[in-house]
């Protein structure tokens, strides 16, 4: 039995995971600027800075998998996938900045049905690749971001951004603007999360062999 360990693809570099290091943190940093920046009521937090930072991550998410696109060769089809749901999920964030604030009509559940349709009749031409990509999901680290972030979307951020909670909590202390403000910062946390896994997906998709 041979117990050598696995022969590295690169040769380390402290440089780099330096820099990887200070990005992440970073990026964490980053999704506090809100807090920092001067309280303005007349633009609610949900649907102002944070949410447009919300809308920027997913954005810059999609760009990457689309950007690994032309490099993933046999996986390319689920990088368009990716970035297909990735833009929806922009244009649900960006949908209230601009009807909302700008005044502008913005038909989001149009766009956001003709998104959704152009990634299921993708999903359906190219199934055979999608079925090996879902089998082989649990491999990579990308995967497991991104999944957190949907059980807080949807499962943790229903119990902190609900009123019932904070006032069970907090008592005659409760504000109103606390499980606004906790449910807005989570949703960042979240695309956050799903940004710093789309990465590391795409950049798997980009190197991994074709299904055989």
């Amino acid at each position: 039995m041979n117990d050598a360990p696995p022969k590295p693809q690169r040769h380390p570099s402290w440089s780099r995971t330096l820099v990887r290091v200070l990005l992440i943190c970073a990026g964490s940093v980053a999704i506090l600027l809100p807090a920092w920046l001067p309280n303005r009521p007349s633009v609610p937090i949900g649907r102002g800075t944070v949410e447009l930072l919300q809308a920027f991550l997913l954005l810059g998410a999609a760009a990457v998998t689309l950007g690994a696109s032309p490099h993933a060769g046999a996986y390319r089809p689920i990088c368009r996938v990716l970035s297909l749901g990735l833009i929806a999920a922009f244009v649900g964030e960006i949908e209230d900045f601009i009807s909302d604030i700008l005044q502008w009509p913005f038909p989001e559940a149009w766009v956001i049905g003709v998104i959704l349709f152009l990634a299921l009749a993708t999903t359906f031409k190219h199934r055979r690749v999608m079925f090996h990509f879902i089998a082989t999901l649990g491999h990579h680290a990308g995967s497991g971001l991104i999944a957190a972030a949907l059980l807080i979307i949807y499962v943790f951020n229903r119990v902190i951004g609900s009123a019932a909670f904070w006032k069970a909590s907090l008592g005659e202390a409760f504000s109103p603007e606390i499980p606004k403000i906790c449910k807005s910062y989570l949703e960042l946390l979240a695309c956050y999360l799903i940004f710093i896994g789309a990465l590391g997906l795409s950049i798997t998709l980009a190197r991994r062999r074709e299904p055989s």
